[in-house]
């Protein structure tokens, strides 16, 4: 396994999930790679990676190192349910000093389309910038606790 791992690339992958993919530590390539629920099913399937498109022929060829994986090389990073980015909009609202703003937020983030209202209050109070720093600054602890969990020397400035 490689001595280090790059804080940025699991921050980045932690940040961009979505529901048909799953992110994890290529240990023997010290690598984070992003595999869909297609190219996992391609490999499952012993399909040939050429009826695929090129960008995702590597993908396939990883997916089954994957399932062929013992638990020995993929690990996989923490998923958005882990992560919950709810609690995080909920704990920046709770942390503001001015009372009608985390009050504007907290009301956001109630009932469907929290998301999306909670960033345009965000945007209309002149708050963005203020949580996406705030948000990295999650991930990024989210993602140092995960690597000391899991044995990991961390390159933070890659």
């Amino acid at each position: 396994m490689p001595n280090r791992v790059k804080l940025s690339a699991i921050v980045e992958a932690m940040e961009m999930q979505f529901d048909e993919s799953h992110s994890y530590l290529d240990k023997q390539a010290g690598e984070v790679v992003m595999l869909s629920d297609e190219e996992l099913a391609a490999a499952e399937d012993q399909g040939d990676p050429a009826d695929y498109p090129q960008w995702q022929q590597d993908n396939i060829e990883l997916a089954k190192a994957f399932h062929a994986d013992d638990g020995s090389r993929f690990l996989p990073l923490p998923d958005r349910f882990e992560i919950n980015e709810w609690d995080m909009m909920r704990d920046f609202a709770s942390g503001l000093e001015n009372a009608d703003q985390a009050e504007a937020l907290l009301t956001a983030i109630q009932g469907r389309g929290a998301f999306r209202y909670f960033k345009d209050r965000l945007h209309e109070l002149g708050l963005a910038e203020a949580w996406f720093e705030f948000r990295t600054g999650r991930y990024r602890q989210a993602a140092l606790d995960w690597c000391q969990e899991n044995g990991l020397e961390v390159d933070a400035e890659a």
